[in-house]
């Protein structure tokens, strides 16, 4: 019985040793991974590495816009006047050229011309 329980004893005691051995095996060692691990360690800097910064994109208002076939009132005549669609080039942010632009009644009788000048947007004006 003595000696079964000194073998018994014998065992845990070299049991505890050696898996204290194992576990320090599992630890990285200082400065570096595995062995092998330097290839890991350059791969994974490689594909984490921060995206390049790129400045962020100006954007301008177009230099020319459409103005689609319109109806408006003008003082004087009787009725709407259909202007027709054209282009406006823009000159600032409240002021576009405009072309010169002839507007009809609806009966087609009456015809007034707008001379090419600057002139408000279309969404700020009241007039062709």
């Amino acid at each position: 019985m003595r000696w079964r329980v000194m073998l018994i004893g014998t065992a845990m005691i070299l049991s505890a040793g050696s898996l204290h051995a194992a576990l320090g095996q599992t630890r990285t060692p200082p400065g570096g991974t595995t062995p092998g691990g330097a290839m890991f360690d350059r791969l994974r800097q490689s594909t984490t590495r921060p995206m390049p910064e790129t400045p962020a994109p100006i954007v301008r208002p177009p230099d020319m816009s459409w103005v689609p076939d319109r109806f408006v009132l003008v003082p004087g005549v009787d009725g709407q006047l259909l202007v027709p669609g054209h282009w406006e080039r823009r000159l600032s942010d409240h002021e576009v050229y405009a072309p010169p632009l002839t507007g009809r009644t609806l009966q087609g009788d009456t015809t007034i011309n707008f001379p090419a000048r600057a002139r408000p947007p279309v969404n700020e004006r009241q007039f062709p």
